[in-house]
């Protein structure tokens, strides 16, 4: 197959005119026919990096400015992506497209549009690692109707990454897109698990970071099943600390706590700090508490979240809240039905009753958050209906299993924040 000149790619997406596409249904209409102008299935990318880049940029790059369309054209930026999907490693990404942005004159002529070339690749690569985990082989692709298209699929991610404010919520996004399993992918694909784990734990912790504004120096390590940072952490005025981290995939044992103490010394950083997902050996927490080791630290994701996020206040309030109330002990199961709308038409054409079948509005609630499809629910009711008490039960469910998990050192679930609207009111 001959591949398909970036050039005509970047033509055809200049020829749209700047800010003439105007929705969603819009948007997608030209992107199908773009890709079918090409010889492109909409549903079906080729599975070679050229096919899966052009297909990525005709995706992402509809009603673009020009600027930005040239930024993937650059040979340093398609090098990046090409090396990635040879690997099947994102992580190479991420530095190749910060160190590019950084130095080049491009990224700055992007940046004095107002535009963070940042976020841009950012979520090019987001489009992209969801373009390419399809292309792997036939026994790849999702099979059934759990995604209805991967058009469907692309933009629902767009959206979402449209509406995080910070490239700290992209970065988590990604991280969530890598971690999301595919049920056909085959048994051959279970050596990348490790380097799977590592990309997505380095986008959680480095996002964690950006958001406390720690300053990264440009020492980096990236392996299939570990990543070293050096941050800098403020102490006080115009003094820091300086951190190494170390991030592994899988339990943390004694000798991740050795390689740390070596990469420690061998920087001549202050601490050292090790973070894994989920599970650090008894073995390994013995070895930091030694004296001689007073400068080395283990954590999981959760633990380091710990450090800085206490919830413990808001959640003994919400605690407090529930039982003063007697919901914990007085809630009645509740029913509810859900209208049936025709996606074409818009016409309601029947309605789902959820009932102790279902587990009541709590289990619809559940499958509703396992959803990687899901966008946002209102729960409506009349007055003295329930709803309220039902936000609150729903939220005392959450806090039990956080709670539980927490105390059992299991990766966290969602934390239940409740916030009462005529507080709200009264804030604003």
């Amino acid at each position: 197959m001959v591949p398909i000149s970036l050039d005509l790619v970047i033509g055809l997406l200049t020829a749209i005119p700047f800010g003439t596409i105007k929705d969603k249904l819009q948007r997608s209409e030209t992107v199908i026919k773009l890709l079918k102008k090409l010889n492109l299935d909409p549903d079906t990318p080729p599975p070679d990096f050229n096919g899966v880049y052009v297909y990525t940029l005709v995706e992402y790059g509809a009603g673009k400015p020009q600027q930005i369309l040239e930024l993937f054209r650059q040979a340093e930026i398609k090098a990046a992506f090409q090396k990635a999907f040879d690997s099947d490693n994102p992580a190479i990404l991420m530095k190749a497209g910060e160190d590019y942005l950084n130095e080049s004159a491009l990224g700055k002529e992007i940046r004095d549009l107002g535009i963070d070339p940042r976020r841009e690749f950012m979520a090019f690569a987001a489009v992209f690692m969801e373009v390419a985990k399809r292309t792997r082989s036939i026994g790849d692709v999702m099979v059934g109707n759990a995604i209805a298209s991967l058009q469907k699929r692309l933009s629902m991610v767009l959206e979402r990454i449209d509406r995080l404010p910070t490239l700290e919520g992209i970065r988590t996004e990604i991280a969530r897109l890598e971690a999301e399993d595919y049920p056909a992918l085959p048994a051959g694909r279970s050596s990348n698990i490790q380097k799977s784990q590592a990309f997505i734990l380095a986008q959680q912790v480095r996002g964690w970071f950006e958001t406390l504004s720690y300053r990264f120096e440009t020492y980096e390590i990236w392996e299939n099943s570990y990543f070293e940072w050096i941050i800098n952490v403020p102490i006080r005025r115009n003094r820091y600390d300086r951190i190494l981290v170390r991030g592994i995939a899988g339990e943390a044992g004694i000798r991740d706590i050795s390689a740390l103490r070596e990469s420690v010394e061998k920087q001549r950083t202050d601490e050292g700090w090790l973070v894994t997902a989920r599970r650090i050996s008894r073995a390994a927490r013995d070895e930091v508490d030694k004296s001689e080791n007073r400068n080395l630290a283990c954590y999981t994701f959760d633990e380091l979240l710990d450090q800085d996020a206490d919830f413990t206040a808001y959640l003994d309030w919400l605690e407090t809240e529930i039982k003063t109330r007697q919901i914990d002990t007085k809630y009645v199961p509740l029913a509810c039905t859900k209208d049936e709308i025709d996606p074409d038409t818009q016409c309601k054409i029947g309605v789902s009753h959820y009932d102790d079948r279902d587990g009541w509005i709590e289990g619809y609630i559940d499958l509703w958050l396992d959803d990687p499809a899901k966008e946002h629910i209102s729960v409506l009711g009349e007055f003295g209906t329930g709803k309220t008490w039902f936000a609150m039960h729903y939220a005392w469910l959450a806090l039990q299993r956080y709670r539980d998990a927490q105390n059992r050192g299991l990766e966290r679930p969602r934390l239940p924040l409740v916030i009462p609207l005529r507080d709200y009111a009264k804030a604003v």
